[in-house]
């Protein structure tokens, strides 16, 4: 068997260690020079470590042995036992030098929250950015990432206000994803008053294709439109002005977590390119703007409800006219979490009974009910569309089973 594997061409052999995680790959060194070179030309290199002593000279020496033109990745997680010897700023330097494609770096590690070089933000081969954890983002100027695509930016922290607003403005993101939002200098390690940390975020990216926004607690607004939005994950931004919705409602795929701050603005936004909506609620009145995004979705095609147990139980008011999603086009329809309260069984039949195009619809009801008794429930329920099929839980399994079976 080596003597098969040594017999492989060099190229065949890189594209075999690019499947091996990195330390194993660094120690095929010691078997020949051969493969130390082998491993030298690896255009990716991985780092993961939860508490090695020599985590920082590892990661040192491999980088100064590669050899190949170009480094296309370098990722690098140090978790919260990793020591604190790790020089990333001269890793980085070393990765922007190279050129480097994609760089991600995970800090969980108990060090202070780190600067990177300036060099990182002029990189122009730069094309995918993520930050995570005890990161500071300190964009100097000027700045330039002509490359940049994707940019993710997760429990960062920013120096300053404007250092967000100039990463962005210096490159041509499709992409953002954010968990984190400047906080104010002013405030003080220790201060718990929650008004201090509240400030505002304006996006204005009016080529961005996706966008994800989570755990957001300052103000937020988005501008204008984007006309270019392919998908958005809106999860728990807490308080969007007036103008959060309408800034989507170019997008085709919508997951959305809505929070009473958007409940009033939701009744006059068209979504006209919007084919797949993912519809969360926790704590809000939502059967009401459900059924303002049903009737200005008119192309929807995928509609998913997932209704957690604290959600309140609104009255329900049947529209006075049939969404025209309902009527010509959604074929696909998902409830998770249905408790089958009096408003979700009128809900549920309306959908049923207007669906003309539908061709599957999943009802995933609470662990805490009688399931065989939900199930004949809901099977009595008339549908217009008299090809569709109805699950549950486990006719889903038997499905997706011969599905994968077939394919």
């Amino acid at each position: 068997m080596e003597n098969r594997i040594c017999d492989l061409p060099d190229d065949l052999l890189l594209q075999i260690m690019l499947f091996v995680p990195t330390k194993d790959a660094v120690a095929t060194t010691i078997l020949s020079k051969r493969w130390r070179f082998i491993s030298a030309m690896l255009p990716t290199l991985e780092y993961k470590d939860s508490g090695s002593r020599t985590i920082g000279w590892f990661i040192e020496k491999s980088l100064q042995l590669h050899k190949a033109p170009k480094l296309e990745r370098l990722a690098i997680e140090l978790g919260p036992h990793s020591h604190v010897d790790v020089d990333v700023e001269k890793c980085l330097e070393n990765a922007v030098n190279r050129g480097v494609d994609y760089l991600d770096l995970n800090l969980l590690w108990n060090a202070e929250p780190t600067s990177f070089p300036k060099s990182l933000y002029t990189c122009d081969t730069l094309v995918d950015l993520v930050l995570s954890n005890k990161i500071i983002v300190d964009v100097p100027s000027p700045v330039s990432l002509p490359s940049l695509l994707s940019l993710s930016l997760i429990n960062v922290v920013y120096k300053d206000e404007d250092s967000l607003a100039e990463l962005l403005s210096a490159s041509l993101c499709s992409k953002i994803s954010d968990g984190a939002w400047p906080m104010d200098e002013a405030v003080e390690e220790g201060d718990d008053d929650d008004d201090d940390l509240i400030g505002l975020l304006v996006i204005d990216t009016p080529a961005l294709d996706d966008i994800s926004l989570f755990t957001i607690c300052e103000d937020c607004c988005l501008i204008d439109t984007m006309p270019c939005l392919d998908v958005a994950y809106i999860s728990h931004v807490i308080y969007p002005d007036d103008k959060f919705l309408k800034s989507l409602s170019f997008v085709k795929h919508l997951h959305l977590c809505l929070t009473n701050s958007m409940v009033g603005s939701s009744n006059d936004i068209k979504f006209s390119r919007l084919i797949e909506f993912y519809f969360l609620t926790k704590t809000v009145d939502w059967l009401e703007p459900l059924m303002f995004f049903l009737q200005n979705s008119p192309k929807l095609k995928f509609l998913t409800i997932h209704t957690e147990h604290e959600s309140p139980s609104p009255p329900w008011n049947q529209p006075s006219s049939i969404p025209g999603c309902l009527s010509f086009h959604l074929e696909i329809f998902v409830w998770n979490n249905y408790e089958g309260r009096d408003d979700e069984k009128q809900l549920l039949s309306y959908i049923l009974a207007n669906s003309e195009c539908l061709k599957r619809a999943e009802i995933n009801p609470i662990a805490t009910c009688n399931l065989e008794e939900r199930q004949k429930e809901i099977q009595s329920m008339p549908r217009i569309s008299t090809s569709s099929r109805l699950l549950f839980p486990t006719q889903m399994n038997q499905w997706f089973n011969g599905y994968c079976y077939r394919h």
